[in-house]
């Protein structure tokens, strides 16, 4: 009732202002530009990033209802009560004109306090796809929620294309999620100085909010520096790589990519790293997809193991399909972008820098469609008795 009333007033005082004028009387009124603020879709925005996921629940709207939106609603109306004296939408008519200028003043007054209230209402709603949606700038977060609605694929590919040369065949779920995150990489390279060297050096904070699922804290910080990790014979580095894909129930999604350690870069790459002494291949695998994508996962299958020199360095990587059970929102590599796309979109986006990883994707795709046809089961048994510590 309390919006009803709010929304009344700004009628009243839009309806005086068109009446005014054609009188010859100037009546200035930022009525509308309120009214903009706080216009809200009364659809969720779904979550990505952990991308398309399930809408926000019932319970999510009601406690932001009672939460940021009705106190400061509640707020400002007494405000605009006590300024200009109407309480009841019958008064409004009769008072109207003697009203606007007061209504235009304390609408004014209290702008400030809008434009923050429309900014934390859209960053509840974009808070399911990114956590951090409060500390952005409102243009920013209004260009994001834009982006995650448009259906417009030609505007997408051109203002993609420049970065992504492969934008004009990738699905339409692909090229929102990389719309979004260019949309917001500059400020985040602006405000967050990241770096490998530190255990904390790639964690970005994340402001709580309800429902928040944080990694425990024994994975908050990243493995840091290589004197610990393995070499073959032949002095190649060895490591791990996951394919990981994310169940229907959580949003969907084939393959998990997470961009690159260094922000500028418009870069994808498989979660991935080094493997430690006294640690097993599989476990290190699990530990990277915690560590770099925020993922709680399920060994499904091995992918096998590829070698190759890059940059005049041997590299071996044992990779893995997985499956995953938690995503969360607040993990040890958290200034990491992470999106979900399917196989094709994975291989087309990994082929020209990361060729290596798209063979991984390709083998992935391959045994989800023996375990879709009934082929193949979903887990091999030997791989159940590899977990964490702490992830159980």
């Amino acid at each position: 009732m309390r919006v009803l009333s709010l929304v009344g007033l700004i009628a009243v005082a839009t309806l005086t202002a068109a009446d005014s004028t054609k009188s010859g009387v100037a009546v200035q009124s930022d009525a509308k530009l309120l009214s903009r603020v706080l216009v809200a879709d009364h659809k969720q925005v779904k979550r990505s990033l952990r991308y398309t996921p399930d809408e926000l629940d019932s319970k999510d709207s009601e406690d932001e209802e009672r939460g940021v939106g009705a106190d400061k609603i509640d707020d400002i109306v007494t405000k605009l009560d006590d300024v200009t004296g109407l309480n009841k939408l019958d008064d409004a008519a009769e008072k109207a004109k003697r009203v606007s200028p007061k209504l235009d003043a304390a609408i004014k007054k209290n702008m400030d306090e809008l434009e923050e209230f429309g900014r934390l209402s859209l960053a509840k709603k974009l808070q399911a796809n990114h956590a951090d949606a409060p500390t952005l700038r409102l243009p920013v977060l209004k260009q994001m929620n834009a982006i995650e609605k448009s259906t417009d694929r030609v505007s997408l590919v051109a203002s993609l294309k420049g970065k992504y040369p492969e934008a004009d065949d990738l699905s339409l779920s692909a090229l929102q999620q990389l719309g979004v995150i260019e949309a917001r990489r500059p400020d985040d390279i602006k405000k967050f100085k990241l770096n490998k060297d530190t255990g904390d050096g790639m964690h970005k904070p994340i402001p709580d909010f309800e429902g928040i699922k944080k990694v425990p804290k024994q994975f908050l910080e990243s493995h840091v520096g290589r004197g610990t990790q393995r070499y073959g014979a032949n002095k190649e580095r060895l490591l791990s790589a996951a394919v990981v894909s994310r169940p229907a129930n959580q949003g969907g999604g084939d393959v998990l990519l997470i961009s690159s350690s260094k922000p500028t870069k418009g870069d994808w790459l498989l979660p991935k790293g080094g493997w430690d002494h006294g640690e097993d291949v599989k476990r290190a695998a699990l530990r990277e997809v915690v560590e770099e994508g925020g993922v709680k996962a399920q060994l499904l299958h091995g992918l096998g193991k590829s070698s190759f020199e890059e940059g005049g360095k041997g590299h071996t990587y044992y990779a893995y399909m997985m499956k995953s059970s938690t995503v969360y929102d607040d993990w040890a590599e958290s200034a990491r972008y992470r999106i979900w796309v399917s196989y094709d979109d994975a291989i087309k986006m990994l082929s020209k820098k990361r060729p290596q990883f798209a063979k991984m994707v390709e083998e992935a795709k391959k045994k989800a469609a023996k375990i879709a046809a009934g082929k193949l089961p979903e887990q091999d048994k030997k791989m159940r008795k590899f977990t964490l510590a702490g992830l159980e």
